[in-house]
């Protein structure tokens, strides 16, 4: 199957007993969930990351590694708040891995007592890639659905890595590389936010529409291995995803796109010369309220 979608996934919310007005509190509640995993010399160890119970996973993303760690995989789990990292590390001795979770719940004004938040998970398992080669592709979450985040499972050995990553506000597109001597069938997904809540009560209905921004930066990157650290969303946004795009003909690979603070974003790259370099990311408005 070329392109599936998995179950979808929902919380249901009640509403609070205090007026969310009467705290002054925003109706969109932004989170962030850090985990961090010691893997030995071997076998791969998996590190689970889930969010608070009333919140969805926007998107999971690693934000340091040790030499010598492979991430396997990187998916959203069964549950709405669940995320998956599974990792190993190669040659003898532990390394240290760090991740996090995005998530997003609501406070439902006084007037409301129950809205649903959506999400769901797009699947493409239809590239195959050669040694060596390079495939582009792309995971769409829909008209009605606003694309957050993103996964990849990377092989057995976890040979395939992204060599690019470009949001737009329904999907991303996808450069993936293998790296090892074997043929793979990756799989890649998006992770998707249904852009509009109902919320209902007594005798009355509202409307939430989440906003979303996509920002991004160019700059050329200096020789070697290095790292940007970037406030890529502004005042009033929740940095939610990274991605990025280097030159076909650079030396250099990105090994690390994540969120990270409220509004920022990392980029880490592995050696190699100087290359042109474009980060994107996905920033999600705190200042949406049902209408």
């Amino acid at each position: 199957m070329s392109l599936s979608t998995a179950v979808r996934l929902a919380v249901l919310l009640a509403v609070l007993a205090i007026p969310a007005e009467a705290l002054g509190a925003s109706t969109v509640r932004t989170s962030s969930v850090s985990g961090r995993l010691v893997v030995p010399g071997g076998g791969p160890r998996t590190l689970g990351l889930h969010c608070p119970s009333d919140a969805v996973a926007l998107n999971g993303a690693i934000t340091s590694k040790g030499r010598g760690v492979v991430v396997r995989s990187s998916m959203p789990g069964r549950g709405s708040g669940d995320w998956a990292f599974r990792v190993a590390v190669s040659g003898a001795g532990s390394r240290t891995v760090s991740a996090v979770l995005r998530c997003v719940a609501l406070r439902l004004p006084e007037e409301f007592t129950q809205a649903r938040l959506n999400v769901k998970t797009q699947r493409r398992n239809d590239v195959v890639i050669a040694p060596g080669a390079t495939a582009t592709t792309e995971v769409a979450c829909g008209r009605r659905w606003t694309a957050t985040g993103y996964g990849l499972r990377g092989g057995a050995r976890g040979d395939v890595r992204f060599a690019e990553v470009v949001p737009s506000a329904h999907s991303w597109r996808f450069t993936l590389e293998n790296t090892g001597p074997s043929t793979v069938r990756p799989t890649v997904t998006g992770r998707c936010l249904r852009s509009k809540v109902t919320a209902r009560g007594p005798g009355s209905s509202g409307e939430l529409r989440f906003r979303t921004r996509r920002r991004s930066f160019s700059t050329v990157l200096p020789p070697g291995p290095g790292q940007i650290d970037a406030t890529a969303c502004g005042a009033g946004l929740f940095s939610v995803g990274a991605g990025g795009s280097l030159d076909a003909a650079s030396t250099k690979e990105l090994v690390i796109a994540s969120p990270v603070r409220q509004r920022g974003g990392r980029w880490r790259f592995t050696g190699g010369s100087g290359d042109p370099f474009k980060g994107y990311m996905v920033c999600l408005s705190r200042a949406s309220r049902f209408r």
